[in-house]
């Protein structure tokens, strides 16, 4: 999400960010998983670039959009997984912001998944009180660890090669000049 010389964002780079994160959301809902929120994050390797990159508030405007736009796709939008996705979302995006300031993108990307993951299992306890969260926990923490640390890995790989669609110059030999 680039900035504009007011501070802003360039519309059409987040537009693209948004739809990108939106299409591995989307596709990650065709993976087998052995619970709804313990996906592999492909989205998520979005998120972390654009927080590492524009910062705190960019990262929570993609990940809002990104989940009303894959809810919205899927039909989930009013469902318990859209809960879920959204919570998880708000809250990595809030955590990696002041992370990036002190640690590594990859170590950014574990806390964004850790919070990312509890967020969730916070909003399970509430949706369904009585599912044994606590015996949970050990294995989503384990789980938001490996997603955070291969999130992160691709993140920083694709930020030091030119992360698709997050340089202006990238972006501007795509649009047509007539």
């Amino acid at each position: 999400m680039a900035e504009n010389p007011g501070g802003g964002i360039a519309l059409r780079r987040e537009v693209m960010l948004v739809v990108i994160a939106a299409a591995l959301s989307v596709m990650e809902t065709m993976f087998p998983k052995p619970f709804p929120f313990m996906k592999p994050g492909l989205a998520n390797v979005v998120t972390v670039a654009v927080v590492v990159k524009y910062g705190t508030v960019s990262g929570l405007r993609l990940n809002v959009l990104r989940a009303v736009g894959a809810a919205l796709f899927t039909g989930t939008i009013a469902t318990p997984a859209f809960l879920l996705s959204i919570s998880g979302g708000v809250m990595s995006a809030l955590v990696m912001g002041p992370a990036r300031r002190i640690l590594s993108i990859t170590g950014t990307s574990v806390t964004g998944s850790m919070f990312n993951m509890w967020t969730q299992l916070a909003m399970i306890s509430l949706l369904f009180p009585g599912l044994p969260v606590r015996a949970m926990l050990p294995m989503v923490t384990v789980w938001g660890i490996l997603a955070g640390v291969v999130t992160g890995m691709v993140a920083a790989i694709l930020l030091r090669r030119g992360f698709p669609w997050i340089e202006e110059p990238r972006l501007d030999r795509l649009s047509t000049h007539s």
